[in-house]
């Protein structure tokens, strides 16, 4: 059987198989609805999360909205209901949305019913954190009026200024609501929406501090059940613990659809699953709901990959070649050509959030290299957050269109001094996360080191001692034990240096009024993007080379 034909029959599958990922609860919604219709009703949703490339990883070999298409329309052709529901992080960042507005988003998006001009009433989605990138309202507000699609939030609120208390989006635009009551198959289906308060502008407010978050969740659960939800779920935007808390404390929330880590998770707490797709439309995830006669709620769920095995929608597809073109032509504006090739890569270069944010990759230690032999440093490194790009840079060309990406936001770069005990905290910090792909997670040159990874009941902790890192400093052919008491040279971007606070490196508190290690360059702009281009300029055949060579070791206890 092929995949398409394998995909019509998993609804009628997964009837048999609710096994591992079945769960149970008691009937939330009005008990009077219920009681006048005791008939079994079966839907499905459809979850994906973090998309930034309509065109998907890797030359748009991997993932991407029209094989999302393809995908949502081969299930419709089964014959069940299906709800596609996104978890956030769609507008921004990315480089068509940084020079087309996410203009082209939304387009694309609009298309995901196969109806360019239609209103979809079976997506969703929530707010990420970084749909309130572009500081002036105008641009979310328009491309939320441009949607064929509903969005939900149930804790964030517009200011018409900052002295404002605001109001909920849902004031303002038709299309955005505070909760959402689907009838599906003659089931009343509800959904929030809950969005973490990371991004912050001053048109934008969020009940996200633990009580107002409290409160927020409580209202709309109540809402739901007053109008017959007999099913609720949670559409989030937040961290993953976050989600956990969720579950652990609204035990009524039968399904938490989530978004912001930008890989495939699922948790289950008490009744309640917690899922995330791949960023970028890599995999999304199919659950199946159930509403027993008796009320009772079962779920089940399967992540489904969007490989090259899966064909591209052409109607989709046809729409992205055209905001790739769009997107071309106002780079061309800049004097760039966005297919420009500026060196090669002789292996992959890993730049997936996933890959930079938690372990090594050949990608990070060729920017940490030119880091530190640009500012003639003993050692260098860069956070994983701060590698913007989301892709891999297959074996092959590097071009324009990859530097957009990787310097979203082109840094300069800084040197200081710091003691090696200094130096063991910042590793400390760097990997204390890496179990969920945080931006804090370094890439490093001129140093390596290994760590100690131990979970115990879905808690991570981790260790770095002394010696366990090995320094190889500028001019040296071998590698040599930290020295706790020595000053080393250290080189990074100035996004660390001035507000490494932000991401738990308090030694790097200059942007919150208080000090960071005194700078030893004089202070002249180097910008980090010119600094790359001009370094792969210079290697032999204008190649990378690097490979993961173990500079990064983690060690599961």
């Amino acid at each position: 059987m092929n995949y398409f034909k394998s995909v019509r029959h998993i609804l009628l599958i997964s009837t048999l198989v609710f096994a591992a990922s079945c769960s149970q609860v008691s009937k939330p919604g009005n008990t009077a609805d219920l009681a006048n219709d005791r008939r079994e009703a079966r839907f499905s949703i459809l979850q994906v999360n973090d998309s930034y490339k309509i065109e998907g990883i890797e030359n748009g070999s991997i993932g991407g909205f029209a094989r999302l298409r393809t995908l949502r329309r081969q299930l419709q052709e089964s014959g069940e209901q299906v709800l596609l529901l996104h978890g956030g992080d769609f507008l921004f960042p990315s480089v068509m949305s940084k020079y087309l507005k996410a203009d082209a988003m939304i387009k694309v998006l609009n298309l995901m019913d196969g109806n360019e001009s239609a209103f979809d009433d079976n997506m969703m989605v929530v707010f990420g954190n970084h749909e309130f990138d572009d500081a002036d309202p105008g641009v979310l507000l328009g491309r939320i009026a441009q949607s064929d699609f509903a969005w939900i939030s149930s804790n964030t609120r517009y200011r018409s200024s900052e002295m404002a208390s605001g109001s909920p989006f849902s004031d303002r635009l038709s299309n955005v609501h505070d909760v959402l009551v689907k009838n599906i198959n003659g089931v009343k289906v509800g959904l929030f929406g809950i969005t973490l308060d990371f991004q912050k502008q001053s048109y934008v407010s969020f009940d996200y501090d633990p009580d107002l978050r409290r409160a927020a969740i409580n209202k709309a659960i109540a809402d739901l059940k007053a109008q017959g939800a007999a099913v609720i779920i949670a559409l989030t935007h937040q961290d993953f613990d976050q989600d956990q808390w969720l579950a652990r404390e609204f035990p009524d929330v039968n399904l938490i659809v989530g978004g912001h880590e930008h890989f495939y998770l699922e948790k289950r707490i008490g009744k309640t699953w917690i899922t995330k797709a791949d960023a970028d439309n890599q995999s999304a995830v199919l659950h199946d709901v159930r509403v027993l006669a008796d009320g009772a709620v079962e779920t089940s769920h399967r992540k489904i990959d969007l490989d090259g095995k899966v064909e591209k929608d052409v109607q989709v597809d046809a729409e992205v070649g055209r905001q790739l073109a769009r997107l071309a032509e106002q780079i061309k504006k800049k004097n760039k050509d966005l297919n420009q090739v500026l060196g090669y890569s002789r292996y992959l270069l890993e730049g997936v959030e996933p890959a930079v944010r938690s372990r090594e990759t050949a990608l990070g230690d060729f920017l940490a290299d030119v880091i530190r032999e640009r500012m003639k440093a003993d050692i260098a490194f860069t956070n994983g957050g701060g590698i913007r790009i989301n892709d891999n840079i297959p074996p092959g060309p590097i071009t324009v269109y990859d530097m957009e990406g990787l310097f979203y936001y082109d840094n300069e770069l800084v040197s200081f001094e710091l003691s090696g005990a200094q130096l063991l905290e910042v590793l400390k910090n760097s990997v204390s996360k890496s179990h969920l792909g945080n931006g804090r997670f370094l890439q490093v040159s001129g140093l390596r080191f290994k760590y100690r990874a131990k979970e115990s009941n879905g808690v991570y902790s981790y260790a770095v001692e002394p010696a366990d890192v090995e320094i190889k400093a500028r001019g040296a052919s071998v590698y040599m034990p930290l020295d706790t008491n020595k000053k080393y040279r250290v080189a990074t971007i100035d996004f660390i240096w001035e507000k490494g606070f932000s991401d738990g490196y308090e030694i790097f508190s200059q942007g919150a009024g208080k000090s960071s290690p005194p700078r030893l360059d004089n202070g002249a702009a180097v910008s980090f993007r010119k600094t790359t281009e001009e370094a792969i300029d210079k290697l032999p055949n204008k190649t990378v080379t690097n490979r993961i060579e173990g500079r990064i070791i983690r060690q599961v206890q």
